[in-house]
């Protein structure tokens, strides 16, 4: 009953906004009930088991091999990664247990000491220069290290990497794919079939795997973080559809399910026997628009799509004000965010765009994956920027094969999907603003932004490239209206009572491995 009563609360908001209503407040986020925060202050206790529900199967577990954002909460457990992050996305010890940056082209990792993979064998430097060459090598689908030019070996618990040109967002993608460290005698084991035997450091080893079926992780009982892991086994059953998953939580079958939806999110919140940890996470919805193609080989229609989208009206009504109306590539607690970036709801300015343009009405076809939020979002954009003179034909289609049709075959002008946001602010930067980033469709680009990237790059001072990636946004959204962002949404965790030992990043990725029972 009060899922169908938010439905239909939901479906009247988004005719307001289809009808071209405007809500100009800004809302705030709101947290009622228990949160995980708040239910964890306890100490870790060992044992137990827990099954865990997730939308997704892996796509493969090599991680040289994978393609699928969704796959890192299902390497995490198998696999250490070199550099960690926390909460904000902070760069911290992982497997290297430091590093440093004698000159702006490299880097040197001090290695943590008497760590083992699961099989038993060492890791060490050596381990670190055959992993490193791997990921760059021409099998690998990674390439977040390709200005890493070699690897040295400087004793067995020292790596140093000499970069081909200055680059800051290596030490974070280190604690993505890149630094996901696989065994070397693991995958000289099994050649070709690794991905069925995998072998990392991580303190689960993973014992099963029946294709979107479920996952069995069983403890590492020799991990080297003291202390961890908390649980004896971990299951991960793959459930795509969201209700089978709330079903399955209220009924006990699951103690915990990831990405909870808006509508669920505001019927759990209540709920005495479930937590909810909400943060908001660095992907956002985005509308790709190819600066090549007409109507957007225009500058000014570009920017007049910018101005007659109400973001803060989406926020409200599709996210029921837990999300955050998107101006620029971060979202605003982010420290690579800028708070003097912003695009005001002006439907009058986009009409005068429009005449600047030479035009007085744009119609255009815009890609949309076949799921429910994509299909409101889209309807309700389609909505408002009516008024400004812009008519939407909404070319529903799977997901696969509408970003083929767009980034790959670019025979559409527009794609209303995610960016689903990197560990470092520069790999942003760098795929889906920089002229030859692949998100960039068009190319577009100006020689001031390209230098500006160059120096964020050459840039290990956070406040400097802060102030970088504040001008790179300017220059990128509201100067060239190359993307137009949307909203950002938080990732929302359910889980029951006993449940301790989550927190949510601002990755929007899980990590399950630091979970514990309270029995």
């Amino acid at each position: 009953m009060k899922s169908s009563k938010l439905f239909v609360a939901l479906f009247l908001a988004i005719l307001l906004l289809v009808a071209g209503c405007s809500q100009k407040n800004s809302t705030t986020n709101q947290t009622s009930g228990k949160t995980s925060g708040e239910t964890t202050k306890a100490e870790p206790k060992k044992g137990g088991s827990i099954v865990v529900a997730y939308d997704s199967d892996i796509s493969n577990y090599d991680p040289i091999l994978g393609n699928s954002g969704n796959d890192h909460a299902l390497l995490y457990p198998v696999y250490d990664t070199l550099v960690n992050y926390n909460a904000n996305l902070e760069a911290e010890p992982g497997l290297a247990k430091s590093w440093d940056t004698p000159d702006d082209k490299t880097i040197v990792l001090h290695l943590q000491e008497n760590v083992l993979f699961h099989d038993g064998t060492k890791f060490n430097a050596e381990a670190v220069k055959f992993n490193i060459e791997r990921i760059n090598s021409k099998d690998s689908k990674v390439s977040d290290l390709s200005n890493v030019e070699s690897v040295e070996v400087v004793d067995e618990n020292t790596v140093k990497l000499h970069l081909k040109q200055p680059d800051s967002s290596i030490i974070l993608a280190l604690s993505d794919r890149s630094g996901m460290m696989v065994s070397p005698a693991a995958v000289q084991k099994f050649g070709a079939d690794y991905a069925q035997n995998p072998v990392g450091t991580g303190p689960y080893k993973m014992v099963k795997w029946v294709r979107n079926g479920e996952i069995d992780f069983e403890a590492n009982k020799d991990y080297w973080q003291k202390g961890l892991p908390y649980l004896d086994k971990i299951t991960a059953k793959i459930m795509p559809d969201e209700n089978t998953r709330l079903n399955a939580l209220k009924s006990g079958q699951i103690q915990f399910y990831w990405n909870v939806s808006p509508d669920n999110s505001q019927v759990l919140k209540n709920d005495k026997n479930i937590v909810l940890d909400t943060k908001m996470k660095v992907a956002f919805y985005n509308m790709y628009i190819n600066t090549k193609m007409a109507p957007f080989d225009k500058k000014e229609v570009r920017q007049a799509l910018e101005y007659a989208i109400d973001r803060e009206a989406l926020v409200k009504a599709l996210t029921f004000g837990e999300g955050e109306a998107a101006y620029q590539t971060f979202p605003k607690d982010y420290w690579a965010a800028s708070p003097d970036v912003k695009i005001s709801y002006d439907p009058k300015k986009a009409k005068e765009l429009l005449k600047q343009a030479g035009v007085d009405s744009v119609t255009f076809d815009m890609f949309v994956p076949t799921s429910t939020f994509y299909t409101r979002l889209a309807e309700a954009i389609k909505g408002q920027v009516k008024e400004a003179g812009f008519t939407i034909n909404i070319q529903p289609m799977e997901l696969t094969k509408g970003v083929a049709l767009y980034f790959n075959e670019k025979q559409i002008a527009a794609n209303l999907t995610s960016w689903t946001g990197r560990p470092d602010p520069q790999q942003t930067v760098n795929l889906f603003l920089s002229q030859k980033g692949f998100y960039n469709a068009g190319g577009e680009s100006t020689p001031e932004k390209e230098e500006l990237i160059s120096k964020a790059a050459a840039s290990y001072d956070q406040k400097e490239r802060a102030k970088l990636y504040a001008e790179i946004n300017k220059i990128s959204i509201l100067d060239e209206a190359m993307q137009v962002p949307i909203l950002f949404q938080p990732s929302t965790a359910a889980m029951t009572t006993k449940v301790k030992g989550f927190e949510g990043t601002l990755l929007g990725k899980p990590k399950f491995s630091t979970l514990w029972l309270d029995q």
